[in-house]
């Protein structure tokens, strides 16, 4: 209580310390164990700091003028916890597994998922499709105001011709014609300056929500996975059979190891997470496709029709491409699932190959098996 005390009016006032003590040595100097991070500020931000982002700036001063530490860090917000999205999760997982059930189908985490955040996933497309807005609208005025100038100079030399010939009419409606050109410069110049800062905004915050979104697809399967992992321990504690409580076949149990859990939380939660990222591109796509074809006409002409066909034939192929990589990531897969598992049981069975004298041939064995792994990942690279 002392301590806190002292941390009043500073920066880090929401900061809590854990102290233990040693009765058995007779010590009466509490010693510090842990330190809680501060509280988040973002969670009693305003308006204005949360739409700036300046929430953040006593971090990025404190990371300009020197090292972060962890206890530099703020604390998790409610919304982002492992236990509050787990908690959440469950309810659209056992809906999904219930209703797959009666049709006799295999429960989709996809769209559980989806389900959980449909507001974000809105949210987010939103926003999104409002920034290729903002790009095509920002296009468009740079064009105008270039024809602007373009136009500018032709009236000034018209206007000069018509000086000489001292023809007044003409010259009254060209210099009209003139100052509505320059007045709508003006607008459109605006128009690019509001534009542009409103596409600095709608960027910034749709690069935050994909982050952030994504962050909370990997936080919530990873804690879904320590939780099978958990109950795994507990039942086999109790002997009680593991696929009565996790619903696995006995082919799936023979393969659970630590290391497989540790690749499924560290690889395949990543893939995902970078998949709901980039959720919003497929529709997108054919929303944006047959209002920029317009465009171009308008602009162009039957000219278009060869950047809209080059760009019509590539989706086949990225297809196409996406699938060879994919049947190429599931083959990587399974042999790091299989690498993963020998390095497991050598170092369970670290003893008995020192007494038989097989580290040899188990590091050849492990050796060959991530050879093979290499040349997997080198071809789906090069994809």
């Amino acid at each position: 209580h002392s301590e806190c005390k002292k941390l009043k009016g500073r920066p880090s006032e929401y900061r809590l310390h854990l102290y233990s003590m040693d009765r058995n040595q007779g010590g009466t100097k509490p010693e510090l164990v842990y330190e809680l991070p501060a509280k988040n500020p973002q969670e009693g931000a305003n308006p204005l700091s949360v739409l700036f982002f300046s929430w953040l700036d006593l971090l990025i001063w404190t990371g300009y003028r020197r090292e972060l530490k962890q206890q530099d860090l703020y604390a998790t917000p409610d919304n982002s916890k492992s236990q509050n999205l787990l908690k959440g999760f469950k309810r659209h997982w056992n809906l999904e597994m219930k209703l797959r059930k009666q049709k006799g189908q295999k429960p989709r985490l996809w769209l559980a998922l989806l389900k959980y955040f449909k507001w974000t996933f809105i949210l987010f497309g939103i926003m999104f499709l409002a920034e290729i807005v903002f790009f095509v609208a920002q296009a468009l005025l740079v064009g105008n105001l270039s024809q602007y100038f373009c136009e500018k100079s032709v009236l000034e030399e018209q206007l000069s011709m018509l000086r000489i010939g001292n023809h007044s009419e003409l010259i009254n409606s060209k210099e009209d014609e003139l100052q509505v050109a320059t007045r709508n410069a003006y607008l459109y110049a605006a128009g690019m300056a509001v534009i542009g800062f409103l596409l600095a905004m709608d960027h910034a915050w749709t690069f935050y929500f994909s982050g952030t979104l994504g962050l909370k697809h990997r936080i919530l399967l990873i804690a879904a996975i320590y939780e099978k992992a958990m109950h795994f321990l507990i039942m086999c504690k109790h002997c009680v059979p593991l696929f009565q409580v996790l619903h696995l076949s006995h082919s799936i149990i023979g393969r659970l190891s630590i290391g497989h859990i540790v690749n499924l939380a560290s690889t395949d939660v990543q893939r995902l997470d970078l998949g709901f990222e980039f959720f919003h591109m497929w529709w997108i796509f054919f929303v944006c496709m047959p209002v920029m074809t317009y465009l171009l006409w308008s602009e162009l002409g039957p000219s278009c029709l060869v950047g809209v066909g080059i760009i019509l034939i590539q989706p086949p192929i990225q297809y196409a491409l996406g699938r060879l990589h994919t049947r190429l990531w599931l083959k990587s897969a399974g042999v790091t699932d299989k690498r993963v598992r020998v390095m497991n049981e050598i170092i369970s069975g670290m003893r008995l190959i020192k007494m038989y004298a097989w580290e040899w041939a188990f590091h050849a064995y492990v050796k060959k098996i991530r050879k093979k792994e290499s040349r997997i990942i080198t071809q789906g690279s090069m994809i």
